[in-house]
């Protein structure tokens, strides 16, 4: 209960020179200029000119809802490279020459799969609640062309990564299987 009253007493503006002031985390943001036309030339072979998108900081205090998400989202995504590093350390130690498949390993590269796709839905999650919680900032903020201001949300997350180390996982377990049957026969 007083870490939500923290939350609510630090939201807001912050004059200066009133007290300790609290400490700031940066949310990505992008503006677009007020006409995104997209250009077309007449000639062959057709050009498309698309404006640019525009990106800075937005500064929120870190004692907010989306100075908290933003600080959780840096944090979703120390722990899964963590995770990945100690995984790949196990990898390399558990390859051996002889037997290179083994299944132990396969569960450890699907295991680093379905870490990547879990981090992608995180991550996800984490910036449509962000978006929702910096409206009210937008609305302090005026800028001289009316552009449309938000959080800059990217889809370019791991989640590609996380599909191929699955389907790689699917190969490594034929290979179990293969090796297996090798054993088996001599």
């Amino acid at each position: 209960m007083s870490s939500l009253k923290l939350l609510n007493a630090q939201t807001g503006p912050f004059p200066l020179g009133q007290g300790q002031q609290p400490n700031y985390v940066s949310v990505p943001v992008a503006w677009a200029p007020p006409s995104n036309k997209t250009i077309v030339t007449a000639d062959e072979p057709l050009l498309f000119l698309t404006p640019q998108k525009q990106t800075g900081q937005l500064q929120v205090p870190i004692r907010s809802i989306p100075g908290l998400l933003i600080s959780i989202l840096g944090l979703v995504g120390l722990v899964s490279a963590l995770w990945m590093f100690l995984l790949l350390r196990r990898i390399f130690r558990s390859v051996q020459t002889d037997t290179p498949f083994q299944a132990a390993i396969a569960r450890q590269i699907a295991t680093m799969g379905f870490l990547f796709l879990g981090q992608t839905a995180v991550e996800l999650l984490l910036k449509l609640a962000l978006w929702h919680q910096t409206r009210p900032y937008f609305k302090q903020i005026t800028l001289s062309n009316q552009a449309s201001l938000s959080v800059d949300i990217q889809l370019d997350g791991p989640w590609l990564l996380g599909l191929i180390l699955l389907a790689l996982a699917q190969v490594y377990r034929r290979g179990i299987e293969i090796q297996l049957e090798n054993e088996l026969t001599v």
